[in-house]
């Protein structure tokens, strides 16, 4: 959206249950849940924000993680097809919408 000389991006902040994580480096198109055992997938990139400068907030009396650094190369999966991880969810119950981000640049 453009908003006079700026634009504007809107972003969600979300929190989201992983549960028991599948680890995938390669596209899987088969992929249409997480394979039994599993509650989600995550395909593990190259690199991943930096651990160091994540930044933790109590939500519900749990703390949480939010990933606040540059992207930092994984040497154990450099091979990856994917360059940065994702994180892939299949049930609407797995996910909480916390915050709408409304970011000018």
């Amino acid at each position: 959206m453009k908003c006079g000389a700026h634009r504007i991006a809107y972003m969600f902040l979300a929190e989201v249950a992983l549960g028991r994580e599948h680890h995938i480096t390669a596209d899987d198109h088969s992929l249409k849940q997480a394979p039994p055992g599993f509650d989600s997938v995550v395909a593990r990139g190259r690199t991943e924000p930096d651990p160091t400068q994540d930044t933790e907030l109590e939500l519900d009396g749990r703390r949480v993680a939010v990933p606040q650094g540059r992207p930092t190369p994984c040497p154990e999966f450099s091979n990856s097809s994917f360059s940065q991880s994702e994180y892939l969810i299949y049930q609407e119950s797995q996910c909480r919408l916390r915050y709408l981000l409304e970011v000018g640049f």
